[in-house]
């Protein structure tokens, strides 16, 4: 049965039995004594049963009002609490974000923007899964993250709304035994003559190597692929061989690892940051998620 019954009536009665008149519960919700008294009125209508009993000393609740009453002060109370947690988030004392990211974009790019802002928002919990580009996509696709940052370029997608965050460029590295070529240095010929490692074929990043490469008529042929950057690097440290990898997101320090120029360059890439086109964040969500447009 729906009884169509607005809050506002819920509520003059339930202040009526805690001030124990309709005298009282007018004063306190600053309304006259025959507003509230029609009020009781309809409500006793469209309930059919009578909530009080009434008295030359007042009134007070029947057996059915008082179950009324303790119901519907379970109920504001819950809606009470509701609208706090909302404020909560709103002012960013609670919420969550749940991020998809690959290993290299979270530590080289995320993990100082979150520092920033938990210094900013203490309250506000991360959850964070590692993902490569095409993992991300299907975490937010599947709602099991908030936003995700990828590599670009991908395939387009209608579905995902995308936001370029930061401009990065691959370009190659390698160590002290092929300092050296830092020089003169290399066209994409002369790979073969040397150790090649690249990131696995199914990173974007390896995808945007492998189509460039092969656009100017050469086919990488890697001796060694490898699922992190941060791998590659420390690989070439070694002097196992020279590394793609990319160049904001590496520590070419001159001394163990040195930039070995490659013509033509790799082109101009970019991290994106991803959400389902249409479908709003949550405050904490968007809160990070305009964070990460600032410069720290």
């Amino acid at each position: 049965m729906n009884f169509d019954i607005s809050l506002d009536l819920y509520k003059i009665f339930v202040t009526i039995v805690d001030t124990g008149s309709i005298s009282g519960a007018a004063r306190k919700l600053f309304i006259t004594q025959p507003a509230v008294s029609m009020a009781v009125k309809q409500l006793e209508e469209r309930l059919g049963k009578p909530l009080f009993a009434r008295s030359p000393r007042g009134v007070k609740p029947t057996a059915e009002g008082l179950v009324m009453y303790d119901y519907l002060c379970r109920a504001f109370g819950l809606i009470d609490a509701a609208e706090k947690k909302y404020t909560e988030m709103a002012e960013l004392k609670k919420g969550e974000v749940r991020i998809g990211a690959g290993d290299t974009i979270m530590r080289r790019y995320l993990l100082p923007y979150i520092e920033k802002y938990l210094e900013i928002n203490p309250a506000i919990n991360f959850k964070i899964t590692n993902r490569t580009t095409f993992g991300t996509v299907s975490l937010l696709k599947t709602a099991q993250v908030d936003i995700g940052f990828v590599n670009l370029p991908f395939e387009e997608d209608l579905s995902l709304e995308v936001t370029e965050c930061v401009k990065i460029r691959d370009c190659v590295i390698g160590g002290s035994k092929y300092a050296h070529l830092c020089k003169k240095g290399i066209t994409f010929p002369d790979f073969k003559n040397l150790n090649l490692m690249l990131l696995e074929r199914d990173s974007n990043s390896r995808r945007a190597q492998d189509r460039f490469a092969s656009l100017n008529g050469y086919m990488l042929s890697p001796s060694i692929e490898l699922g992190s950057s941060d791998l590659l690097t420390d690989c070439v440290k070694i002097n196992l061989g020279v590394a793609v990898v990319t160049k904001e997101f590496t520590d070419i320090d001159g001394v163990s690892v040195f930039e070995i120029p490659i013509k033509p360059e790799f082109p101009e890439r970019a991290v994106g940051m991803i959400k389902l086109k249409g479908v709003g964040l949550s405050y904490a969500a968007g809160s990070f998620a305009a964070f990460t447009q600032t410069k720290l």
